[in-house]
């Protein structure tokens, strides 16, 4: 079983996130394992003014609470890159779906309900295979327009 830990509401900036990025690929040419990447679109629905402010951090730490202590979450407003070192497209897919499980309810908080309509467009790096951190967003960012055209709250591995 792979160990969980909740981070809270912390999510790595861009530039740790390229940092840490670069690491993993580099990392993955050392002892090959494979390497996958989400990018997940966030919307929220809420009827309260002051709970769509706090959205992001719900939904924050409600990823944070769903991920491996070693994936590493970045996020650029409603916009999510999250790493999963040695990750294959079985263990992709069941993030994908565990996600899609957790964000399906609405969240209750102190300022009133929070839902949210989430995309997720994945992509894996195989174990000895040579990649870019462009090469790798790219494929991501292509997945997640997939994963709109495909309607909410939906993945797209590629």
């Amino acid at each position: 079983m792979r160990k969980m830990t909740s981070r809270g509401e912390e999510v790595y900036s861009s530039d740790v996130f390229e940092i840490l990025f670069d690491y993993e690929i580099t990392r993955t040419k050392r002892t090959p394992a494979p390497l996958a990447m989400l990018h997940i679109e966030m919307a929220p629905t809420t009827s309260s003014e002051e709970t769509r402010k706090n959205a992001q951090t719900v939904f924050i730490s409600a990823l944070n609470t769903h991920l491996r202590s070693v994936d590493i979450p970045s996020s650029a407003g409603r916009d999510f890159r999250v790493l999963l070192p040695t990750t294959d497209e079985s263990g992709t897919r069941t993030v994908c779906e565990r996600l899609l499980s957790v964000f399906k309810n609405s969240f209750d908080t102190a300022t009133g309900p929070v839902a949210f309509t989430i995309q997720i467009g994945a992509t894996i790096c195989p174990a000895g295979m040579e990649q870019t951190m462009e090469e790798i967003s790219q494929r991501a960012r292509e997945a997640v327009k997939q994963s709109r055209l495909k309607g909410p709250n939906t993945f797209v591995i590629v």
